[in-house]
Formats: structure tokens, sequence, C-alpha cells
């Protein structure tokens, strides 16, 4: 006899549901589904056919996946009567119907969904901060939180202390740290819309990882390895996904080249970056699926440029430490291993804090923020400037000019020759005196005089109306590449570049 069925049943005993075995499988699923939800602490797993969801009375939860999860929950809800042909049965539905039920339809829609299992509070999309407990944001938003009431900071003082260790380049650079854990606490929005954090730095052991660390919270990450071939990169990526289904931050760990590639570049990256329903797949991993984009991408590199494409996608982060790295006297102890570890729950209601000024404050939204990514940057750059942090992608064209290897060699080129209009031929000539040839002209077009001549006449037609920022011995230089074609000095009509000053910073010594 099956242990989850019993045979002798008192025709007395009153029932709340009637289970009858003669009728088609559907409708008992159904009824009894419909049955179960009234108690309202019973909902769908988030992933199709997987199950129920039990919210206990702390606001934690069960899963409930097989027949012996499943039995003990109708026992404590529902008093049931198994009937065959009018005949009482049993009071206790068979098991292969129970196993059945948790991955059928037909009982499953009779459940609300939730969308997320979370234990790191959330924002709903109106700004509202979970509590314990279910959560309705509406589609997509349905959350159940099993996590603690929130703990809110007025301060910032664990914050500034972290900040004030780490050897940022520039102020902007320690701003964009702030919104890069802005954007792993709402990593719930803006899918297929949010940046790639891509931190750099001058040494190894400088921080890079440690910034991620701060920026991923308490919100759990995942780390993969960088491979040349696009292909490998998404192998990894999709079996962490996979791994990982709560994860917030996958990260592409210490990026570095191999010596036949110029920049580190993915593909799948810079397409998964802005697609806000990725379907994930790839050879090795299992079957397709289709997530919602809440995944924000991290980088680390000291050891290559990176494509013009992520560079588009990305927030960056740079860190220029002075002197030797293993000298250095930290007051707060090591930050990674020590101070992170201590104070994360305490920089995370820092960071709930700031939100909550913000949403006071009347979510003011930065106007100003100018990223490829509007939305976010409009949100995030209002949460900072409310705060007081300053400079909020300040130093986005610098990196673009300093971290793609095209447009550094252009910065270096119009430099050498600033408001000079030059014909092609003469800029090539240039490039091949200043040794950037192989950085500015095409690898096929290199090596003849005729070849860099169209080569980089491509390439500054391409860069046309673009802004260089350019860090020099003398200071820093702005310049923007123009075109132009006319009749120079009566001549035949030509087409000529030049790299017009728009600003330049000289060093103060």
């Amino acid at each position: 006899m099956n242990d989850l069925e019993e045979e002798d049943v008192q025709p007395e005993v009153e029932a709340d549901f009637i289970w009858d075995d003669g009728k088609v499988a559907k409708l008992n699923y159904e009824a009894l589904g419909k049955r179960l939800a009234i108690s309202g602490d019973l909902f769908r797993s988030p992933q199709h056919g997987s199950g129920l969801i039990q919210l206990l009375s702390n606001a934690k939860h069960a899963t409930i996946s097989k027949a012996t999860d499943l039995l003990p929950v109708i026992v404590d809800r529902v008093r049931v009567l198994v009937m065959k042909d009018g005949k009482v049965k049993g009071s206790r539905i068979n098991a292969a119907d129970l196993n059945a039920m948790l991955r059928s339809e037909a009982f499953l829609n009779q459940f609300v969904p939730v969308d997320r299992l979370t234990a790191v509070p959330l924002y709903l999309p109106d700004y509202t901060l979970t509590v314990p407990g279910f959560n309705d944001g509406g589609v997509g938003n349905r959350i159940l939180y099993s996590g603690d009431v929130p703990t809110i900071s007025n301060e910032l003082e664990a914050i500034n202390a972290f900040l004030s260790v780490m050897q940022f380049e520039s102020n902007a650079d320690r701003t964009n740290t702030i919104a890069a854990a802005l954007t792993v606490l709402l990593h719930n929005f803006w899918h297929g819309g949010k940046p790639v954090v891509l931190v750099t730095a001058t040494k190894s052991h400088a921080g890079k990882d440690t910034i991620i660390a701060f920026a991923s919270g308490t919100n759990k990450s995942v780390s993969i390895s960088y491979q040349a071939t696009s292909w490998a990169v998404e192998r990894s990526f999709v079996g962490a996904v996979k791994t990982n289904p709560d994860a917030a931050v996958i990260v592409v760990e210490n990026a570095r080249l191999d010596g036949r590639e110029k920049v580190i570049a993915s593909a799948f990256l810079e397409r998964f970056a802005t697609d806000p329903e990725p379907q994930l797949f790839s050879t090795g991993t299992g079957a397709a699926i289709r997530v919602r984009n809440e995944f924000v991408l991290a980088i680390s590199t000291n050891f290559g440029s990176v494509s013009e494409d992520i560079l588009n996608r990305a927030i960056s982060i740079h860190l220029n430490p002075v002197g030797n790295i293993a000298d250095r006297d930290s007051p707060i102890g090591n930050p990674k291993l020590e101070f992170l570890p201590a104070n994360r729950e305490k920089i995370a209601s820092e960071l709930l804090g700031m939100i909550e000024r913000w949403k006071t404050a009347g979510k003011p939204l930065d106007d100003d923020a100018r990223h490829p990514f509007g939305p976010w940057a409009k949100v995030v750059g209002g949460i900072l400037r409310v705060n007081g942090f300053t400079d909020f992608l300040a130093n986005y064209g610098n990196r673009k000019t300093s971290d793609d290897p095209i447009r550094r060699g252009l910065g270096i080129l119009g430099s050498s020759q600033p408001d000079e209009w030059l014909a092609s031929g003469e800029w090539a000539k240039l490039a091949v005196d200043l040794g950037l040839e192989k950085s500015v002209i095409p690898a096929a077009d290199q090596g003849t005089d005729a070849g860099r001549k169209r080569g980089i006449g491509v390439v500054l037609t391409n860069h046309r109306d673009e802004t260089l920022v350019v860090e020099m011995e003398a200071g820093i230089t702005t310049l923007r590449l123009e075109k132009e074609r006319r009749r120079w000095s009566g001549g035949e009509p030509q087409t000529k570049y030049r790299f017009a000053t728009l600003e330049t910073n000289e060093v103060k010594i």
C-alpha cells in the first residue's frame, strides 16, 4: 500500500474538498488549487512547472517541489475525501497525482506567481522598499523577501571611510564607485539599460576587485574568466548564470590580452548589456533559457584596452596608486578582507539612506548626465546630487580616450599638431614618425604610403566630431576632430582634418 494512501475512511467524516478519482485529472487539479490558494500563503515558483513556495510566519519561505512536501500542506488546510464511483476511497491523494500537480499548469495557475525570491531588500518600480513577506510590485516585480526589516542610515560614515583609502585617479572615479553600488542596489531596474562597471588600474593589486566587492554589497556576485573568443566567454557566462540564478553581479575578473589581441572585446557581452530579455544558450550548458536582464556586468583589468562598444556601455572607475602598494598603510585595515566584510551591512544601510533622501527630495533627476543609458544616468545622477556627490560621469570622455587604443593614438597624433588642417597623407606620415602606425591605421593599410593615406582617412572620418581628452606631461587637453572639404588657398577642392583645441588645463607646479 502506498504510504500516502488510506483505504478505510469513515463515511461520516466531514470534508472540505471532494477529490473524485472518476473525474478528469485536470478538473481535480484546478479545484484543489483554488481551494488551497484561499489560505494566501502559497505562491507558485518563478520557474515554470517547478512547484509552490510557502510563506512562513517569520517571513522565510519553504519550497514545495514533491509529494512529501505537498501532503502536509494539504492536511493542514483542507479535509480531503477521495471518492470513486460514489464510494469513499480514502482521505489522502496518491503520490503520483501530488507530484503531477506540482508540475501542472492546471494546478499552479491557481496561485499568485512570485517573480523573485530574495534575502536582500529591493526596490519596487515606484521605489517602495520591500518589506518582509510578499511584495506585489506588478508583473515582473512580485517579490518574496525573506530578510529582516531593512535598516536605513542617515550617515555616510562607512562609505566615506572606504572611499578615503582607495587611490582614485579623480573625483569622478570616486563618485562613479558610489554610482556602481547604487546600480547594483537597483539592479532590478533598467533591463538592458545598465552600464558595465569597468574598473581599471595602473598597477596590479591596486584594488580593482575591492571596488567591485564594495559595489556588489550584500548582493551575490559570481566571477568568470575572460577568454579571447566570444563563444568561450558566452559559455562561461551562461554556465555561471544557470548555476547562480540569484546572482546580481557577473564579474569578468582581471581580464587581460594574450598578445594577439589589441583590445578586450566580446560581442556576447556587448549584446547582453543592451538586451532586456536575453536568451542564454551555449553548448555544454543545457537547454536555452530566457531571463530578465537584472544583472550588472563588471570587468576589471590592468592589462589591456577595452573595445569601443564596451566603453560606450560602461561606467569607468580608474585607480592610480602612487608608490609601493605593499607598503601602503590603511587606517581601516585591509579594505577587501577586513573592512568590507565587517561593514557590509552598514554600507548597505547607508546606500538605502541615500535613496530614501532622494525620495524625500521629490526624486529629482540629473538632466545634465550624459550617457548612452540615459534613464539610468538621470536617476543615479539625481541620487548622487541630493547626497552631495559631484562629477558623476565627468571622466566619461577621458576614459574613452585612455582605454580605447585608436582614440588614444588619435589624441597623441592630434596633440602633436593641434589646430592644424592637414590632408590624410600628411597625418599618415606624422603617425609613422610618432610610432602610431599600428594604433591609428588599420592593419590591411599599413606598409605603403598609399595604403596609410587611405586607411587613416577612413579612421579620421569615422571619428569626425568626436571629443578626445589627452593627458600629457604639460596637462590635459581636450580636442575635437574636425573634417572639412573646400578649396584651400585657391587650389582644387581637398579634404583636410584638424584637431581643434577646446580646452587646456596645464599642470601647476
